[in-house]
Parts: C-alpha cells; structure tokens; sequence
C-alpha cells in the first residue's frame, strides 16, 4: 500500500515540538486525507504530543479529530471527553 503524506511540511517542526508547526500539519492531513489515512495517524501523533506539554490549540484540534472519529468509533466520544475536562 502507497502511503501519501502531505507535501511542503515543516515535519521535523512538527515532531520537534512546534504547537503552530504540528497544528497545521493535522488541520491540512485532516482535510485532505480524512480519518482513516496512516497520515493522519502520523499528523495526530504530533498534535498528541503537543497537547500533552499543555499546548491550548493543539488539545483543541485534537478535541475535534476525536469529535469526528466518535462518528464511526464510538469509543473517541469518552476519549474526547476526558480531553475536554483534562487540566495541564
């Protein structure tokens, strides 16, 4: 299987920590490739990691993702849930 990626990407930003970096790599992996794309685990993996060190738009875009995913993984919606109320 041919796994795309998301051209003209600051990746290294991205899993080096840059919130801003990461936040547009998984608001434009999201768009074009939706939710079940191995790139948009890759994307989501660097908003993680950014939402975990406290970042404010990172857990928001991660709340989202989630939001989305609960559609078709009823499991997303409690996870979504304890992101919403987690306090860093």
């Amino acid at each position: 299987m041919r796994h795309e990626r998301v051209a003209d990407c600051d990746w290294l930003g991205a899993v080096g920590g840059d919130p801003a970096t990461a936040v547009g790599i998984a608001i434009k992996g999201l768009q074009r490739h939706g939710l079940k794309n191995p790139v948009t685990d890759a994307v989501i993996s660097a908003i993680l990691c950014c939402a975990l060190e406290g970042d404010p738009t990172a857990k928001m875009v991660l709340i989202s993702a989630l939001r989305r995913r609960a559609k078709i993984d009823p499991l997303c919606n409690m996870l979504r849930l304890h992101w919403l109320h987690i306090q860093f």
